[in-house]
């Protein structure tokens, strides 16, 4: 929304499945109107479900699991996953350099999802605090 993108009609591919990042995407991508596609562990071809999506979100805990000739050019990809390398860098589950060169819109790791996640978290605890005292 804060891009002003408009989503809807969109093929959009969530790479995992779980309960606190993968699913909820995969509902709330549904809802704002794209078709979506949720791989999984099981899912053969990710690189094909990839390569077609307008939208990618990517939260499986495996560094530069998507590589970036698989985006489509134009799309824009949201990578949830942060891992640290042996060197002690952090990095995301897309392959943030390659991906750059093809996607739209892209979130850097560190500094993209992170800290959006951070803000929320505190806001709800001030929203919560608030409850509290009405």
């Amino acid at each position: 929304e804060k891009t002003g993108q408009d989503i809807r009609g969109m093929d959009a591919v969530v790479v995992g499945a779980s309960n606190i990042v993968g699913r909820p995407t995969s509902l709330e991508l549904l809802l704002a109107g794209c078709t979506v596609t949720t791989c999984h562990r099981f899912t053969k071809d990710i690189e094909a479900h990839v390569r077609r999506a307008d939208l990618v979100v990517v939260a499986v805990g495996k560094p530069g699991i998507v590589k970036g000739e698989w985006i489509k050019p134009g799309a824009i990809v949201i990578d949830v996953g942060i891992n640290r390398k042996e060197n002690g860098k952090l990095v995301g589950d897309v392959d943030f350099v390659s991906a750059s060169k093809n996607a739209g819109w892209i979130t850097p790791v560190p500094g993209g999802v992170g800290p959006m996640t951070v803000a929320t978290l505190l806001q709800n605890t001030v929203d919560a605090a608030d409850q509290l005292h009405k």
